[in-house]
């Protein structure tokens, strides 16, 4: 005998591939994010996995990022390179590439 009552029905479950489709992901994330229980889930018989409206309402909320509104924006410093100097590779570069600008003021 069934029960009339339509609040006692067992609720919609939404498979993997269901659930990645609404979310846009690939199935692999979502089977991932249940076997690593980062998402409650229904297991189903042998290996099959199910969602329940509240579960994927529970993934949806544990993977949005939140806006950060304790952190202030860094300023870049400004830092003066100048007081690090020039280092021997960086004065043999510069010594040993001529511009062609230079090599042909040379010529004349």
């Amino acid at each position: 005998m069934t029960d009339p009552n339509p609040a006692h029905a067992p609720e919609r479950t939404f498979s993997p591939e269901e659930v990645a489709q609404i979310l846009g992901t690939s199935a692999w994330w979502v089977r991932e994010q249940a076997r690593s229980g980062r998402a409650a889930h229904l297991r189903v018989g042998k290996g099959r996995i199910r969602f329940t409206a509240n579960q994927v309402v529970t993934l949806v909320d544990r993977a949005t990022v939140r806006e950060d509104t304790t952190r202030t924006e860094r300023q870049p410093q400004q830092t003066d390179a100048s007081v690090l100097g020039a280092t021997v590779r960086s004065l043999g570069a510069h010594r040993s590439h001529h511009s062609p600008a230079s090599t042909s003021r040379e010529a004349t």
